[in-house]
C-alpha cells in the first residue's frame, strides 16, 4: 500500500530577518509573552535538510509553487508540494499536499506529476536549506515557530531567522492571531513577508 497523501489549506504570517546573534533573547521574549497571556503550549524543538526543486526552467517558482523534500534528523523523509490561493494583509493561504516518501528521485517525480502531470523536475535541488525550529502549538490549534535557517548552494551559504504563525485548515482563515503574536513579531525586529523560503532562496542564488 502506498503512502497516502494529506492536502489541506495552509494559513500562515511570516517574519524574517537576517540577524542571528539573538536566538535565545527571541526565544525567551516569545515564551515570556506566551506565559503573560496565559497561553497553554507545548514545545518541541526538531532539524531538518530541505532540499527545493523545480524543472529547469524554474516553471515551479515562475507558478509561485514549492516543491520540497524534508529529510529530519529522525530519518523520516516528507514530501511537499504548495501552490497559492491567496496572499492577502500580509498573509499567505495556500494549498499544502504530503506524504511520506523513500527519499528516491523517482519517488520524487511520482508525486509531484500526481498533481502538477506535465512538469519535468531536475534530479538536481535548486538548492538546500538546513533549519533548526523551535516549535510552540498552541491550544487554539494554531502553530507558532521560530526557525534558524541556512540556504546552500556549493560553497555558498545564508543565514536567517523566522517566525512563522501557522493555522491550518480546509479553507483560508485570516482571523487565526487572537494574541497579537503578528505584533509582536515586529517588535522583536522581524520583518513582515509574503514570500515563501523557496521564493527568497531562488532571489538569493540570482543575485549572487
Amino acid at each position: 500500500m502506498g503512502a497516502i497523501m494529506v492536502t489541506a489549506v495552509e494559513n500562515e504570517f511570516k517574519f524574517t530577518t537576517d540577524d542571528c546573534s539573538n536566538v535565545e533573547h527571541i526565544l525567551q521574549e516569545l515564551e515570556s509573552y506566551l506565559i503573560e497571556k496565559d497561553i497553554i503550549y507545548s514545545y518541541r524543538t526538531k532539524q531538518s535538510v530541505d532540499s527545493y526543486f523545480d524543472s529547469k526552467h524554474l516553471l515551479l517558482y515562475s507558478a509561485g509553487c514549492m516543491l520540497r523534500r524534508k529529510v529530519s534528523s529522525t530519518g523520516k523523509i516528507k514530501l511537499t508540494f504548495k501552490e497559492p490561493i491567496s496572499n492577502d494583509y500580509g498573509m499567505m493561504s495556500r494549498q499544502e499536499t504530503e506524504r511520506t516518501s523513500d527519499g528516491s528521485f523517482k519517488d520524487l517525480c511520482n508525486f509531484v506529476r500526481e498533481i502538477y502531470p506535465d512538469i519535468n523536475i531536475e534530479e538536481q535541488p535548486v538548492f538546500t536549506m538546513e533549519c533548526e525550529r523551535a516549535a510552540y502549538d498552541l491550544d487554539n490549534g494554531t502553530n507558532l515557530s521560530i526557525d534558524l535557517c541556512t540556504y546552500v548552494s556549493g560553497k555558498k551559504r545564508k543565514d536567517f531567522l523566522e517566525i512563522e504563525l501557522e493555522c491550518m485548515s480546509d479553507t483560508v482563515n485570516r482571523d487565526f492571531d487572537s494574541e497579537g503574536l503578528c505584533d509582536l513579531a515586529l517588535e522583536l525586529g522581524f520583518e513582515q513577508v509574503t514570500r515563501r523560503k523557496y521564493q527568497r532562496g531562488v532571489e538569493w542564488l540570482r543575485a549572487l
